[in-house]
């Protein structure tokens, strides 16, 4: 009669050499993490925007706006840094979700710069015959979707 014994310790050597194995073949890399070419900060919609020296901040924040009380609705954009040149366009879509307004690629920041913070905004003017109901606008960054938000037309 054999001892079955005998079979435990290959069966924890073979074990232990599949773990020393696997573990030998592991390895941990560290690669630099770039910095970003945009640090996004916030989607804002308003009903206006105070202009001074350059720069502007929006005016009323707010997501439900009225016909005949609100002259437009500003989608404004903040960004934290900006390094580099890049387009953004905004693409506007009425209650019925159908496209309302795309811009054209609008040129930001400059080649070989870096903003410590960079502004851009887009409006559409409130006129009586804007379809009343919740907008959607979605922001793009070199043809990538950075931002999206709702307001509502009363």
């Amino acid at each position: 009669m054999k001892k079955a014994a005998s079979t435990i310790p290959l069966t924890g050597i073979l074990l232990s050499f599949v773990c020393l194995l696997t573990t030998s073949c592991v390895r941990f890399v560290s690669t630099p993490l770039e910095e970003p070419a945009v640090v996004f900060n916030k989607l804002v919609f308003s009903a206006g925007l105070d202009q001074k020296a350059g720069w502007a901040e929006p005016v009323s924040a707010k997501t439900r706006f009225e016909k005949g009380a609100d002259a437009g609705v500003y989608s404004f954009l903040s960004f934290g840094e900006l390094r580099g040149a890049h387009t953004l366009r905004w693409r506007w879509y009425d209650p019925g979700r159908k496209l309302f307004r795309l811009t054209d690629p609008i040129d930001i920041g400059e080649e070989g710069k870096v903003f410590e913070r960079y502004i851009a905004w887009d409006v559409v003017s409130l006129s009586a015959d804007k379809p009343a109901g919740v907008w959607i606008v979605a922001v793009y960054l070199d043809d990538q979707l950075i931002a999206s938000g709702e307001f509502e037309i009363k």
